[in-house]
């Protein structure tokens, strides 16, 4: 009898640190790859950026062509109004769940822009989720996902169990 609980012991300690093990993996790609899609709005690299779109945008967008090519519209004008990006970078991963058949989490952005003698700060965050088959990181915009959010409808039945912060933003002036 003691050798089958220390047995179970052992299989129940094994199977936990080899799943902290793979979350720590996980939380580390995540990282990386919000981090990647934050140096590529900085480049303003769009094909590279759209590689982290979560596939349910991109096909409800008509395709990443169609997407990219609004991207560089947006840009060019928004770059036309005064507006550029100084910082974007993401600070922060939350902890890995699985829900709803997959592993998500959210990622916490930090962005500093400037338009029109203003700075703007803001900290905003991505859901993520993870292809277990590329072993990638897709995003979307997380206040977009609440009930009230314009992409939801996309992501039909979606759950989830992460309590994501609300997005901030301040603005102040340029004292240069």
């Amino acid at each position: 009898m003691i050798k089958k609980i220390t047995f179970l012991l052992f299989i129940f300690c094994a199977t936990s640190t080899l799943y902290a093990q793979d979350t720590k993996a996980m939380k580390a790609s995540a990282m990386r790859d919000a981090q990647a899609a934050c140096e590529a709005t900085l480049k303003e690299d769009f094909k590279t950026l759209l590689t982290y779109t979560h596939p349910n945008i991109l096909k409800a967008a008509g395709g990443a062509d169609i997407m990219e090519e609004y991207l560089k519209t947006t840009f060019t004008q928004m770059k036309a109004n005064g507006f550029s990006y100084e910082i974007a970078k993401t600070k922060a991963v939350s902890d890995i769940v699985k829900e709803q058949g997959e592993y998500r989490c959210y990622v916490e952005n930090y962005n500093q822009m400037k338009m029109n003698g203003k700075r703007i700060i803001s900290t905003s965050y991505m859901l993520g989720f993870y292809n277990e088959t590329t072993k990638k990181w897709t995003f979307v915009e997380a206040k977009e996902m609440k009930p009230a959010g314009t992409i939801i409808a996309y992501f039909p039945d979606f759950k989830t169990s992460l309590n994501i912060p609300e997005n901030t933003m301040k603005m102040e002036d340029i004292k240069e």
